[in-house]
């Protein structure tokens, strides 16, 4: 392929993942509390430099009570716990499972860690 055409292509493939964020976070806003409770203690699965992780969803809770009047939809955070063996930096990570048909981009914290795995955070508001 001729360095014009490549470039063609790597357009292309820009544009594809630029529409793949704005479906992705189209998706992200419309989420709610009522999308992840019925997931707890359900695996999803973050694909990182180590390989396939799973995370389980431990736990689902409506936070920021006091802002729920201003914002357009009620706060969640989503609670994972990981693999002790392989923590997990703050960051974005595609997030996979069964009842979404796309990947979740999911900003998940580290917030702590007990002797089953790391724990970490995810935030809607």
């Amino acid at each position: 392929m001729t360095a014009f055409g490549q470039g063609r292509a790597d357009e292309a493939a820009h544009r594809d993942s630029e529409a793949k964020q704005c479906y992705n976070g189209a998706v992200l806003e419309t989420l709610t509390i009522d999308h992840f409770t019925p997931h707890q203690g359900t695996n999803f699965h973050v694909t990182s430099s180590d390989g396939t992780i799973e995370l389980r969803l431990e736990r689902v809770a409506a936070v920021m009570e006091s802002e729920r009047a201003r914002l357009k939809r009620q706060p969640f955070s989503l609670f994972f716990l990981g693999p002790a063996q392989t923590p997990l930096a703050q960051k974005i990570y595609d997030m996979r499972h069964d009842a979404f048909p796309e990947p979740l981009p999911l900003f998940i914290v580290p917030i702590g860690r007990t002797r089953d795995g790391f724990q970490y955070e995810a935030v809607f508001t």
